[in-house]
């Protein structure tokens, strides 16, 4: 069984209660709007998104809430913007910067505007919403009057869980500074059931400078809000929260989840929602950082891939398997004929279809209602090779390799692959997948008897005109040659491949011949036989 079906099956049985009463289960996930959104965090969107679609093919009632965090303060600048005019905002809600771009309301919106674009084509049944204006509605109200009436309690968990002592006077509550407007910069200091005393601290933070002020306010309705980890908790009972995975660092021992986890269970009476711990999504081998603008974005990543392939690069792993990506590599190719190859199980084109490979292909769907066309597909390494001769037809070839004309959805479908194909060579492709035809055999190329008395057989066994002029045929008399003269094989493709490109690879060789007419081909063997 794929993975996504195992966790929907654990989820079914889990809230075996709430489903038969209709109950729709909640599923979350969110993002602190703090720098663009890297594509590590897209991970976990589709995940939570994909048991969203599960759960609805098993008719089981859900909804899938991502929260667009704008009410965090700003502890970090992202290397892309003035620093020197940005650093004034340092330890302010999110929601109170300003946009370093135009067309956005604020900061945080310029991020959420672009995850909302990128996210957009992968279909997903994403219900968005913002943080503040929940805590203006006295959402969050009730939850505030737990933490601080267990103030006690959450000092001593994190301790517990984590070492972490806080000090007696200690209270989980970040108030909005009256004077400056900073909340990364305040304590709480005192509670007495309707108000809270606090100070903006000087030098709380290193990040960010506090002014000193002192007051007294009510808590409530976004006067204040609650520090992340005690947040966290008051967030699974606030939304009914039942499905939340994170990533592995915060479920490890000791770590945030577990911290939000007993706050939720001991301080706020609510269990902890049904985990799906993640992996990190590594960008040439390195773990992501939106701030620090280390490793692409998710927007950055989503131009690379058409949705479907996207959602497959997001899937088609265990959660807990790390996914490394490296867009100069091997990623993008592999990932493209992996598709294909996960279509042919589907399809029943394999001579031993397996259930889940079929299933990952399924999935990796935008819709899972929609039925899924049968069509014919080039190969991205066929494609490749293709694009960068100019004596080829793109659509001309395609109809040769399928072995009749295209269907329409198969037309739309080579274009669009071709679109992502010629942006990876342009932005991304190493030399390796690099071709250009070369006028003239290298002059230094060097062959021993062996080899051009096959070159020289291989010369006469194409040059009969009943054979016919396409990739299946050549390829079938290249092995022929191959056998009767005793050859290894790598000894009769590398000078075949020298001969036209200049160097020792490349496409399918039968097909690759086939690209030029029969008589440029003999010339150049006979000229390299020699």
């Amino acid at each position: 069984m794929f993975w996504a079906d195992e966790i929907a099956e654990e989820i079914s049985k889990r809230f075996a209660d709430k489903i038969a009463k209709k109950d729709p289960l909640i599923i979350r996930d969110e993002k602190t709007l703090s720098g663009r959104v890297h594509v590590g965090s897209l991970r976990g969107i589709v995940i939570h998104g994909l048991i969203s679609q599960i759960l609805d093919e098993k008719g089981i009632a859900n909804k899938f809430l991502f929260e667009l965090n704008d009410f965090d303060p700003m502890d970090g600048l992202p290397v892309y913007v003035d620093q020197s005019e940005y650093k004034k905002h340092m330890g302010k809600p999110l929601f109170t910067v300003p946009p370093h771009e135009k067309g956005a309301e604020n900061f945080p919106m310029v991020f959420g505007n672009e995850l909302k674009e990128t996210v957009k084509p992968l279909g997903l049944p994403i219900n968005y919403y913002f943080l503040r204006p929940e805590y203006l509605s006295g959402k969050f109200n009730g939850v505030i009057t737990e933490a601080l009436n267990n103030a006690e309690k959450i000092r001593k968990i994190y301790l517990e869980v984590s070492g972490g002592a806080k000090p007696s006077d200690w209270y989980p509550l970040n108030v909005i500074c009256e004077k400056c407007g900073k909340v990364g910069t305040t304590q709480t200091t005192g509670w007495d059931g309707t108000h809270v005393t606090y100070s903006c601290k000087l030098h709380l933070v290193e990040w960010a400078e506090g002014c000193g002020y002192e007051g007294k306010v009510s808590p409530f309705s976004g006067k204040a809000k609650l520090p992340w980890k005690a947040e966290w908790a008051a967030k699974w009972k606030v939304f009914g929260v039942d499905v939340e995975g994170c990533g592995k660092d915060h479920s490890a021992s000791g770590g945030s989840r577990e911290i939000a986890a007993r706050i939720s269970e001991e301080v706020f009476k609510y269990p902890e929602p049904f985990n799906i711990p993640y992996e990190f999504f590594n960008f040439k081998g390195k773990k992501m950082s939106a701030s620090k603008g280390l490793g692409a974005s998710a927007k950055e990543v989503a131009d690379m891939l058409p949705p479907k392939l996207l959602k497959l690069l997001m899937i088609r792993k265990k959660p807990n398997a790390p996914i490394d990506f490296d867009p100069e590599g091997n990623t993008i190719p592999n990932l493209f004929d992996e598709y294909d190859r996960l279509s042919d199980h589907y399809f029943k084109r394999h001579k031993e279809p397996f259930a889940d490979f079929a299933r990952a292909f399924k999935l990796s769907q935008i819709s899972l209602q929609s039925e899924i066309p049968d069509i014919w597909q080039m190969r991205f390494s066929t494609m490749i090779f293709i694009i960068q001769m100019p004596h080829l037809k793109l659509e001309n070839e395609a109809a040769k390799l399928k072995g009749s004309a295209l269907t329409k959805a198969e037309k739309l479908d080579l274009a669009e692959r071709a679109h992502y194909v010629k942006q990876w060579l342009e932005s991304y492709a190493t030399d390796e997948y690099k071709y250009k035809i070369i006028d003239e055999p290298l002059a230094d190329l060097e062959l021993d008897e062996e080899q051009k008395e096959a070159l020289n057989k291989l010369k006469e066994a194409i040059s009969d005109n009943k054979l016919k002029w396409e990739g299946a045929p050549i390829h079938e008399r290249i092995h022929r040659v191959k056998e009767e003269t005793g050859i290894e094989p790598k000894k009769i493709f590398e000078p075949l491949y020298q001969i036209f490109l200049g160097r020792k690879n490349g496409p399918q060789i039968g097909w690759f011949l086939s690209t030029f007419d029969r008589k440029t081909v003999i010339d150049r063997l006979e000229k390299s036989g020699k």
